[in-house]
């Protein structure tokens, strides 16, 4: 979901998005932030911080935080 989102928003093929990648070094903003956290919230059904793509910067860390259950 993370990195389809991520390539959506930058228009790269999934598949060559670096999870390890910091999402403002893949090309994301802080609204593109903000949106991935309605999405994300969305997909897991539950509410989320805002904050969480600037505590776990990476598609993997925000993986693993939220997979985790913390919000």
């Amino acid at each position: 979901m993370l990195a389809g989102y991520v390539a959506q928003r930058t228009g790269k093929p999934a598949g060559e998005i670096d999870r390890e990648r910091r999402f403002d070094r893949l090309g994301l903003d802080s609204a593109d932030a903000v949106a991935l956290v309605g999405e994300l919230e969305d997909f897991v059904d539950r509410p989320l911080s805002a904050y969480l793509p600037y505590e776990h910067p990476t598609i993997h860390q925000l993986a693993r935080r939220v997979a985790d259950g913390d919000s």
